[in-house]
């Protein structure tokens, strides 16, 4: 398949994205233009600072998937999944396959390796989101070599590939997706293709995902 911006918060009224039903369809039209062929919509779950409207979740994605399909965008139903104290770690994989995850930006979860385990014994592959965030994880900490060996797959976001965040991550060939983490900024679909323009690879390892 071409590209999937596979993280990102765009469902009008479920999670902290700020689009109305009007400017989600602009922003789908932003999306179609600009080359990506497919979003996964990722809202939140577990996250303590951030609400999601779970009741209507489904609903607002079948409405939502309808009009991607009328521009030929493929669309996928995921989450993020915030992982903090929960003995269990219940997700939404997008496409059946990938476990969006997040967490605390200053130390790990409990346990956090044996927990991820979880998710692959679901047969998850999980997807660590914006993983330049974490101040407890470096490009080259025995932490992420674990989680490497786990099968946990590093995702970036556009804004830490522009100002350089990334770019540790970037130059070891760590970084296996870049996404948007859209909550509503109709740039972002542009600026994607420039960063995937800038780093190739990371490109085709997105297209080899699938």
């Amino acid at each position: 398949m071409g590209i999937c911006d596979m993280h990102s918060h765009l469902l009008p009224e479920i999670d902290d994205g700020y689009l109305s039903r009007e400017q989600f369809i602009r922003m789908l039209n932003l999306y179609q233009l600009s080359g990506v062929t497919a979003i996964a919509f990722t809202p939140h779950i577990f996250n303590p600072y951030v609400t999601t409207n779970i009741s209507e979740l489904r609903e607002t994605y079948q409405w939502a998937r309808g009009e991607a399909e009328s521009l030929g965008l493929q669309t996928y139903l995921g989450s993020e999944l915030f992982v903090g104290d929960q003995e269990t770690l219940k997700t939404i994989p997008i496409n059946g396959r990938f476990a969006l995850v997040e967490f605390g930006l200053s130390l790990p979860p409990p346990k956090v390796l044996e927990r991820l385990q979880q998710l692959v014994q679901m047969h998850y592959r999980p997807l660590i989101a914006h993983v330049e965030r974490y101040l407890w994880l470096s490009p080259k900490s025995t932490m992420l070599q674990r989680l490497r060996s786990l099968g946990c797959l590093l995702q970036t976001n556009v804004e830490a590939v522009e100002n350089n965040l990334s770019l540790p991550y970037l130059e070891l060939g760590l970084i296996d997706v870049i996404a948007t983490d859209n909550h509503g900024d109709e740039t972002l679909p542009a600026r994607l293709m420039d960063a995937l323009e800038k780093w190739p690879s990371v490109g085709r390892s997105m297209q080899n995902l699938w």
